[in-house]
C-alpha cells in the first residue's frame, strides 16, 4: 500500500479526493479478497457490504438473496445512473504469496470482482460526502456474474425501476491491459455466449460385432470435424466467431460400442445475424451427420448472455474522461474480446458503457490472467478506476 498517496501515480491526473481515498479502497479490496464466495452464495460478502454502506449513512436493500441496491438521491430532478459492481468469486484455489490471500479453501477472487466492490464503495463514500447536484445514483452490488445469471436476477428484482434507470455504467479491472491504460469503444465489445449440450444416441453393441449397432463415437468424431467449418465457411470472415467443442464423453470399456456420446460446446459471436446462422448450422450439421450414420442427435441450445454493446454516446464520454486522466496515448479504443459479461443485460435496457482498467504490471509480478490461481493486479489501478467512475458519473448526471 502506498505510504504517501500524494505521490501516487504522479503522471496521472487524479483529483485530491481520489488520492486521499486510495489507501482505504486498497484496504477494502484486501478485506473482501480474503473472504471470497461463489456466485449466488455471497452471504457474508453481502452482509459486509451492507455494513460498509450503513457506516457511510447509506441505506441498502436486498434485491435478491445476496444482491444489494442502494441510492444516493439529491431529490432534484435529473437522470438516474446505475453503477454496478459484481461481487462473486470463483471456485479456484489461490496460489499467490501476498499477505491477503483467500482464507476460504477452494475459492478465490480470481477475476477482480473484489476490486470492483472496493471501488464502488469508495465512490459511494465520495458522493455521500460531496453530494450530487441533481438526479440519483443507484448502486448495484450484483451477485452471480460468473455464469450464474446474476444480472437477470437483479433485473427481475426491480433494480432498473423505482426510480427508472436512465444510464448504466460499469468497469472491469483488466489484467490483459498494461497498468496506466484504459480501454473503451462504442458498439459490441464483449461477445454473446451460448452453451450447447449435444447428445449423439446410437445403438450399442460388442466392439467385435460393429455391424450390430450404430456407433455414436464415430458419428461424434465426424460431427466435431464438421462443426469446424461453420466459422470458416458459414460466417463472414470479417465477423469474429468461435465454436469450441469443450468436452466429449462416451464409452465405458475398450470392447463395447456405447449407446451414446455427450458433448458440450461454447459459442462466441458479436453479430446477431451470424449468431442465428451458427445456431442453425450446429443443429443442421449435428442432426444430419447423426442421421446419416444411423444415430440421432439431441441438442439443448442455451443462450447464456447477449453481446455487451456499449452505447456510442456514453462510450464517447468515457473516452473523453479517460483521456483527461491518463492521456490520449494511454486510452486504447480497441476493446473487443470474445469473453462475455452479463452487464450486457442492463445495456439491452438502457444506454451505458463498460470500460476496462489496465492493471498488468510485470515489475509487481501482476502478470497472470483472469481466473488463474496466481491472478493479482496492480492496486494503483484502483485510483484510475475510481477517478474514471467518478468523472463519468458526473458527466452522465449532468445530461
Amino acid at each position: 500500500m502506498p505510504e504517501n498517496t500524494a505521490n501516487l501515480l504522479p503522471d496521472v491526473n487524479l483529483s485530491a479526493p481520489t488520492r486521499a481515498g486510495h489507501a482505504e479502497v486498497v484496504e477494502l479490496r484486501r478485506e473482501f479478497h480474503k473472504m471470497p464466495e461463489i456466485g449466488l452464495e455471497e452471504y457474508k460478502t453481502a452482509d459486509l457490504i451492507e455494513q460498509k454502506l450503513k457506516t457511510l449513512g447509506i441505506d441498502s436493500k436486498r434485491v435478491t438473496e445476496t444482491g444489494l441496491s442502494a441510492m444516493i438521491d439529491t431529490g432534484a430532478e435529473g437522470p438516474t445512473l446505475m453503477l454496478r459492481a459484481d461481487i462473486d468469486a470463483l471456485p479456484v484455489t489461490e496460489e499467490a504469496a501476498h499477505d491477503y490471500v483467500s482464507e476460504i479453501p477452494g475459492m478465490m477472487h480470481a477475476c477482480g470482482h473484489d476490486t470492483h466492490v472496493a471501488m464502488l464503495l469508495g465512490i459511494a463514500r465520495r458522493f455521500k460526502a460531496e453530494g450530487v447536484e441533481k438526479g440519483r445514483i443507484k448502486l448495484n452490488f450484483q451477485p452471480g456474474e460468473e455464469g450464474r445469471h446474476g444480472a437477470e436476477g437483479m433485473i427481475a428484482g426491480g433494480i432498473m425501476e423505482d426510480p427508472k434507470v436512465d444510464y448504466a455504467y460499469a468497469q472491469h479491472i483488466w489484467a490483459n491491459g498494461p497498468m496506466g491504460t484504459i480501454q473503451i469503444e462504442g458498439g459490441p465489445i464483449m461477445a454473446a455466449v451460448d452453451t450447447v449440450h449435444l447428445k449423439v444416441i446410437g445403438k450399442g453393441t460388442h466392439a467385435a460385432m460393429p455391424e450390430g449397432g450404430h456407433d455414436p463415437i464415430v458419428a461424434s468424431a465426424q460431427i466435431v470435424t464438421a462443426l469446424q467449418t461453420i466459422v470458416t465457411r458459414n460466417v463472414n470472415p470479417i465477423n469474429p466467431a468461435v465454436v469450441t467443442v469443450a468436452t466429449i464423453n462416451g464409452g465405458t470399456a475398450h470392447n463395447v460400442i456405447p449407446e451414446e456420446v455427450n458433448m458440450t460446446m461454447s459459442v462466441r459471436v458479436f453479430d446477431e445475424n451470424e449468431h442465428k446462422t451458427i445456431e442453425r448450422r450446429i443443429k443442421e450439421i449435428a442432426g444430419g451427420i447423426a442421421q446419416a450414420m444411423g444415430c440421432r442427435a439431441e441438442i439443448e441450445y442455451i443462450h447464456e448472455h447477449q453481446a455487451t454493446d456499449n452505447d456510442p454516446g456514453v462510450a464517447q464520454i468515457v473516452y473523453e474522461e479517460a483521456c483527461e486522466i491518463v492521456g490520449k496515448e494511454n486510452v486504447i479504443p480497441e476493446q473487443r474480446t470474445m469473453g462475455a459479461e452479463d452487464f450486457s443485460d442492463y445495456l439491452k435496457l438502457v444506454p451505458g458503457a463498460f470500460a476496462f482498467i489496465g492493471a498488468r504490471n510485470e515489475a509487481k509480478d501482476c502478470v497472470y490472467p483472469h481466473h488463474h490461481p496466481k491472478f493479482n493486479v496492480d492496486e494503483d489501478a484502483f485510483a484510475i478506476g475510481s477517478e474514471l467512475m467518478y468523472r463519468v458519473s458526473q458527466r452522465l448526471l449532468s445530461k
